[in-house]
């Protein structure tokens, strides 16, 4: 395809969407490949070492801090870029900003020695990957056509269990200063690639909002920058992903706790507790694999999300409640290939129900953003009330119940979206 660009006339060829996706997924990939190695492996494992008595709360600490953090940033970042006019675009200045900034973040959290920095670091990783991820996720809406976006869901989708994949297992066999460096300087070079070698257009000429529109800090001005929650069906998609995201993020920052105390560490093979989580991650990631590229290709063929997202709800469940039964080690690999498989199936279509129930073609990277809060909310508070659960009962049994409830909800808040079916 080619276009003008109105700042230099000159015609310039776009990249293919094919060429976007590809260079597009490693982005995700790096993005979660930060996620998740340092709250799966090195933030628990950092925290074990500097204070082992208070490591629960210490980590659900962290993960409040980063989530309110990048709640607060993902749809401001991303709004931002809505309304940057730069000759590389409008995305491509904060994706280089915000990548850059994540690996500085993340190498200063290596070399931190106390609970505090510690907490304090994660926030500020959390404060760059999340303006990160407001701003590549725009790249959907912006440059994927809508008749490719159920394959851009299931390219986007694989980034998570890719990340995890990638990341999990280099964490937990490098040191921690290591792990932290091999995350930041892998998202600053596939960034780097992907600006310059599927470049946007100028969009220097592109009109900006109305000044009435821009945000401001009044009422009226926040009321506006939320104005998407007044369309029903964004709502009930913000909902779906919301509950989805607590069962997820609800025993996920636990990973390696449910080991060590739940399953016993004596019961881990060769007491190596960060190699089961990495063994976990690997059985997780594979089924999560294939059910993405199956079921984003059925979503497809069938037009039918919501039973798609109902079904890995159901299956979510299952998952849930195979740990209750059995809480061992060959039980808690079940549970993770069954759970896998369930959250694969929901992140083949995830992308393309929020691309689909967007209210405003202006501001789509905010409403983008705002979906994501979504994802950074249940972040937060899920590790913290799953916490909660933990000490109040005594056993991790609470958080897999807490799991059952959330992914059921997930499922009903997506059937009562009415556009998509």
């Amino acid at each position: 395809m080619a276009e003008a660009t109105p700042a230099s006339g000159v015609t310039r060829t776009q990249p293919s969407v094919i060429r976007i996706l590809t260079l597009l997924l490693p982005s995700i990939i790096a993005l979660y490949g930060v996620y998740q190695a340092i709250n799966q492996v090195l933030l628990p494992a950092q925290i074990t070492a500097i204070d082992p008595t208070n490591k629960v709360h210490d980590t659900a600490m962290a993960s409040l801090v980063e989530s309110v953090i990048g709640t607060i940033i993902l749809p401001i970042g991303a709004a931002i870029s809505d309304r940057t006019r730069t000759r590389i675009g409008r995305r491509a200045p904060w994706l280089l900003f915000s990548a850059i900034g994540t690996a500085i973040a993340c190498v200063v959290m290596g070399i931190a020695n106390t609970i505090p920095l510690v907490i304090l670091m994660a926030g500020v990783v959390w404060f760059f990957a999340n303006w990160y991820q407001g701003v590549i996720y725009a790249v959907i809406p912006d440059r994927i056509p809508e008749e490719h976006r159920g394959v851009a869901s299931s390219v986007t989708g694989l980034g998570l269990p890719f990340g995890i994949l990638i990341f999990v297992n280099i964490a937990s066999r490098t040191s921690q200063l290591g792990g932290y460096a091999v995350v930041g300087a892998f998202i600053v070079i596939i960034t780097l690639l992907f600006c310059f070698l599927v470049p946007d257009a100028s969009s220097v000429d592109m009109p900006r909002p109305q000044a009435a529109k821009r945000v401001s800090f009044s009422i009226s001005g926040i009321g506006h920058f939320f104005s998407a929650f007044l369309h029903r069906d964004f709502t009930m998609a913000f909902l779906s992903r919301f509950s989805f995201f607590f069962a997820f993020f609800g025993i996920s920052n636990f990973t390696y706790f449910i080991l060590s105390d739940f399953v016993g560490t004596q019961n881990v093979p060769g007491g190596n507790v960060a190699a089961g989580v990495a063994t976990m991650s690997t059985i997780s990631t594979v089924s999560q694999i294939i059910a993405i590229i199956v079921f984003g290709k059925v979503a497809d063929m069938l037009n039918r999300r919501k039973l798609v997202v109902a079904l890995s709800s159901i299956v979510y469940m299952i998952a849930f409640i195979i740990p209750l039964v059995s809480p061992s080690w060959p039980a808690i690999l079940i549970f993770a290939g069954v759970s896998g498989a369930a959250s694969g199936v929901y992140f083949a279509v995830d992308i393309a129900v929020m691309s689909l129930v967007l209210p405003s073609k202006q501001d789509e990277g905010r409403d983008l953003g705002i979906l994501a809060i979504a994802t950074s909310v249940p972040a937060a508070v899920a590790p913290l009330f799953a916490s909660m659960l933990i000490n109040a009962t005594g056993t991790y049994a609470s958080v897999f119940v807490f799991g059952i409830v959330t992914a059921l909800l997930g499922g009903v808040f997506a059937f009562l979206i009415k556009a998509i079916k």
